[in-house]
C-alpha cells in the first residue's frame, strides 16, 4: 500500500448543499484513481460542532468512497482550540464524543510504502482537554515505532503560515506554544513531511528540513491572504519510495466557489446562518 488520495475541507451539510456536487466529483475521481487509501484532513462539515445530523450526514457521504478511509477532525467538525475562530464553537468533550460516534477515531498510524503516515487531531493542541495529553503520549509511541522509516504527519491545520517563529495566536495555524512543542518532537524524530488542509490553498515547500504540503479544498477557494495559492481540488501522494511523489488527482474538475459571494459579501457571517438549501440527494451515499 503506497498510493493515498487526500481530500480536505469538504464542508458538507444536510441543510446546506453548496458544495455537494464538488464532493461527488472528488469522490468519483478518488474511486477512479484506484488509490489504496483515502485520507480526509478535516472540515467535513459546516456545523459539525453542534449538529449530530450533520456529522452523520458527512459520515454517510464518505461511505461512497471505495477505498479504506481515515478521517481527521477540523474546527468545523469538533470546534476550535482556544481562542478559536468562533468563541461559540470551542472544542470540548461533548463535541469530541459526537465525532467519535460518527467516525470512531480521531487519529491513526499506518505503514504506506516506504513511509509511516501518522494522523492526529489538530484541534487538541492547546485545548487543555484530557485527550490532548492522551494524544501526546500516543504520538510519542508512534514516532518511536517508525524505526528509521520517513514519517509524514497529517493534520487539519498547518503548523505555521510562513515560519516557525510566528508568535501571535492565529486561527490560520497551530498557536505558538503547542506548535513549538510539536515541532521539537517532530525534529527529534526526524519527521520528513507535514500534510495539512484548513487554508483552502496549495503550497509545497521545505522549511528547516521538513516538507510542508498544504492541500487544496474540495469546497471553496481560500482568501489568498495566508500564502499559498487559493485552489479547489485534491491530490494523490505515492509513498512507495523515500521521496514522496505528489500529484493532482487525475480527472477532477471542481467549481471554484468564492465564499464571500456565497455569503453575499457580509450579509451572513457563517454558512450555518444562511437559509436552508439542502443538497439534492436521496441519500448521502448516492
Amino acid at each position: 500500500m503506497s498510493k493515498i488520495v487526500f481530500l480536505s475541507d469538504l464542508h458538507l451539510s444536510h441543510t446546506h448543499g453548496f458544495f455537494w456536487e464538488n464532493f461527488r466529483r472528488a469522490r468519483d475521481a478518488a474511486n477512479a484513481s484506484e488509490a489504496d487509501l483515502v485520507i480526509v484532513t478535516g472540515d467535513l462539515c459546516i456545523n459539525g460542532p453542534d449538529s449530530d445530523a450533520e456529522m452523520q450526514f458527512a459520515a454517510q457521504a464518505l461511505e461512497g468512497l471505495e477505498a479504506r478511509v481515515f478521517a481527521l477532525p477540523g474546527n468545523h467538525d469538533v470546534g476550535d482550540e482556544p481562542p478559536g475562530q468562533d468563541p461559540a464553537q470551542i472544542v470540548d468533550e461533548a463535541r469530541l464524543a459526537r465525532w467519535d460516534a460518527a467516525f470512531t477515531a480521531d487519529r491513526f498510524a499506518i505503514e504506506a510504502g516506504a513511509w509511516r503516515v501518522i494522523g492526529v487531531n489538530a484541534q487538541l493542541f492547546g485545548s487543555g482537554l484530557p485527550r490532548e495529553a492522551e494524544q501526546e503520549a500516543w504520538l510519542d509511541e508512534e514516532l518511536a515505532g517508525a524505526r528509521g522509516r520517513p514519517v509524514a504527519l497529517v493534520l487539519h491545520k498547518p503548523l505555521f503560515v510562513e515560519h516557525a517563529g510566528e508568535d501571535a495566536p492565529t486561527v490560520s495555524s497551530l498557536n505558538p506554544a503547542p506548535r513549538s512543542a510539536l515541532l521539537a518532537k517532530l525534529q527529534a524524530a526526524g519527521v520528513r513531511m507535514v500534510i495539512s488542509g484548513h487554508l483552502h490553498a496549495s503550497r509545497d515547500r521545505v522549511v528547516d528540513g521538513i516538507r510542508h504540503l498544504w492541500l487544496p479544498a474540495c469546497a471553496f477557494l481560500g482568501a489568498g491572504s495566508h500564502g499559498g495559492a487559493p485552489e479547489v481540488g485534491a491530490v494523490s501522494v505515492d509513498f512507495a519510495t523515500p521521496e514522496a511523489v505528489v500529484a493532482p488527482l487525475p480527472g477532477l474538475e471542481l467549481t471554484p466557489f468564492v465564499l464571500a459571494e456565497i455569503k453575499q459579501h457580509g450579509r451572513w457571517k457563517f454558512l450555518r446562518d444562511m437559509p436552508p438549501c439542502p443538497p439534492e440527494v436521496a441519500s448521502a451515499a448516492e
